[in-house]
């Protein structure tokens, strides 16, 4: 789970929200197996990370590390994306990528305004 700061108040608002995905995602796995959380919340950060937000477009590890992440059975049972590439190649492929992580995260903010936006609309629209 996420710390919450407190500090900045909105902050606390979006970790108690990823709290509540993470132990809602959680509870959809365990349905059975409820004594063994611990065993199923790597999977349940893997998937969250790794799922694109509807407010940015992107995922959470994509705006952290630039790249999109590659699922660690396409390293075990490995595919041709990945056989193909050598140390040199993949190299250059992350420094380009490192190149536009600024412009990835500046897109993500805008679409983050538009989104907000938009639930500001619909939630004036509602209450009046």
């Amino acid at each position: 789970m996420v710390m919450s700061n407190l500090v900045h108040r909105q902050a606390n608002v979006q970790v108690e929200s990823n709290n509540k995905i993470i132990v809602n995602n959680l509870n959809k796995r365990l349905d059975e197996k409820k004594g063994r959380w611990a065993e199923e919340l790597p999977f349940v950060l893997w998937a969250d990370r790794t799922t694109s937000k509807v407010a940015t477009g992107q995922t959470p590890y994509s705006l952290v590390f630039g790249m999109e992440e590659m699922i660690p059975s396409k390293v075990v049972i490995p595919i041709a994306r990945y056989l193909l590439q050598n140390q040199e190649k993949n190299d250059k492929i992350l420094f380009q990528d490192l190149d536009t992580i600024d412009e990835l995260r500046d897109l993500a903010k805008i679409r983050i305004v538009a989104h907000q936006q938009r639930i500001t609309k619909a939630y004036k629209k509602y209450k009046s």
